[in-house]
């Protein structure tokens, strides 16, 4: 059992961020899919506030369930931005600056996200 573990999951960074990758694509399929359905089969030439009222009646008007979706998009996206940025930009000062300005645009958006879904 152990060799099979070890064999899965390396213990190294990159298999790590890997693996994280993977569990936030798997937790985000069924996710939008519930989303888009729903809004295409019921909100078809609906108006915005009408749609967003439909988007709460969704998560039950639970606020924090949807500030958990968007969490684990965010960094999804966030994850899937620094691997494009570590794969395809060669030089190191503007790799490492990317990086660090994705990262602190992850942080903005994550405290708008809270302070528009949790608090509010």
């Amino acid at each position: 059992m152990k060799d099979t573990l070890n064999y899965f999951m390396r213990f190294k960074a990159g298999s790590l961020h890997w693996w994280g990758n993977k569990i936030t694509s798997i937790l985000l399929i069924p996710l939008i899919l519930y989303i888009v359905l729903s809004i295409c089969i019921y909100l078809y030439g609906y108006d915005t506030p009408t749609t967003l009222q439909h988007i709460n009646q969704l998560f039950n008007g639970n606020m924090l369930l949807l500030f958990a979706a968007n969490l684990v998009l965010l960094w999804h996206i966030r994850a899937g931005m620094e691997v494009v940025i570590e794969d395809y930009v060669h030089n190191e000062d503007v790799k490492i600056v990317s990086i660090i300005f994705v990262r602190i645009l992850a942080i903005q958006i994550m405290k708008c996200l809270y302070a528009y879904t949790v608090i509010l």
